[in-house]
């Protein structure tokens, strides 16, 4: 997951240069992660908006999603849940 070590890198970078800069010139800096289109994530994948399945691309993947999403993070395989009306 080169991309997120990449961006949580370029964020110390700038979170560093921003206590260096004046405030009304550090306004305009922003960075965003994105995990892309999830509404349910399980460790072996998650269910987008359109209700489509998709596997985590690496194995770190799942682990990074759900320190940063609780919210949407079901820490066990889809399989097992029942309370979420998918068709899939």
């Amino acid at each position: 997951m080169k991309t997120i070590i990449q961006a949580v890198l370029i964020i110390g970078v700038v979170g560093i240069a921003a206590t260096a800069v004046p405030p009304q010139a550090s306004a305009q800096v922003g960075i965003t992660l994105n995990f892309g289109d999830v509404a349910d994530a399980y460790r072996d994948g998650y269910w987008d908006s359109h209700h489509r399945w998709h596997k985590w691309r690496h194995q770190d993947d799942w682990q990074n999603y759900s320190r940063s999403h609780p919210e949407h993070y079901h820490d066990y395989s889809h399989d097992r849940d029942h309370d979420h009306d998918h068709d899939h």
